[in-house]
């Protein structure tokens, strides 16, 4: 890694958004909150920081709401993680954002607390660095495997796409944003106003993870997390 890339990535906080209630977890999420879910032995949030901060990353904020009381006794036991809980209760996650202003540098991370990636942090960084906006998200392109057959209501197919191209990529909860971000979020009500008028403003810009990643929203993601954390961890030796 850049030796320069490496200091100034130690020196970004990174927001982890964990205080959603997790209700499609229901029923585990009904005794814990989503983050400390765990997959082959280890919480869903321990995968994401271990990751992170041998990425250089090294201060955390939890951005907890939902039993942050677990969060904070879980984040107790680390010892050469700095982890702070910032608990903002039952709002947007533009507020929890907000609500860490006065703790974050010039620029920093906000990933969301249920996805694992195998992000490059390091490229991530320089591409965010290399672009003219003041937010990077991190994307993935969809790939379409299957043939698409469309049919009507007595099941007369209508139309055989054999290769269709899927449209667009989707957002896994990776962000950098430069402090200049709290100048129009001081603007808009919530997060995906944010969003949109970074959008308008010509703000935002992608980058496109091509790795794993794996999103924990229901039972039947968990237990496909269960089955594809290996190949996750595999990527990081």
């Amino acid at each position: 890694m850049n030796k320069n890339n490496l200091h100034e990535i130690e020196d970004m906080k990174t927001l982890l958004l964990c205080g959603g209630e997790g209700t499609r977890l229901h029923p585990l999420t009904k005794k814990i909150p989503k983050p400390l879910v765990k997959i082959k032995n280890k919480t869903i949030i321990d995968h994401i920081i271990e990751h992170l901060y041998k990425s250089g990353l090294k201060d955390f904020l939890i951005c907890s709401g939902y039993k942050s009381n677990m969060l904070s006794r879980h984040f107790n036991t680390y010892k050469s993680v700095n982890a702070k809980i910032v608990n903002s209760g039952t709002v947007d996650i533009l507020q929890r954002i907000l609500d860490c202003k006065s703790m974050i540098g010039n620029e920093f991370m906000v990933c969301y607390g249920d996805t694992i990636a195998d992000v490059n942090i390091e490229k991530l960084y320089t591409f965010h660095k290399s672009h003219s906006g003041i937010a990077t998200v991190c994307s993935y392109h969809l790939k379409q495997n299957f043939g698409i057959i469309k049919k009507n209501d007595e099941n007369l197919v209508v139309s055989f796409n054999e290769k269709p191209k899927y449209p667009g990529s989707i957002n896994i909860g990776y962000f950098i944003f430069d402090k200049q971000i709290f100048k129009p979020a001081q603007t808009v009500n919530n997060w995906l106003d944010l969003i949109n008028i970074l959008i308008k403003q010509k703000q935002l810009f992608s980058f496109e993870h091509d790795g794993v990643h794996i999103t924990i929203n229901t039972l039947n993601e968990l237990a496909l997390a269960e089955k594809s954390i290996d190949l996750y961890l595999e990527t990081l030796k």
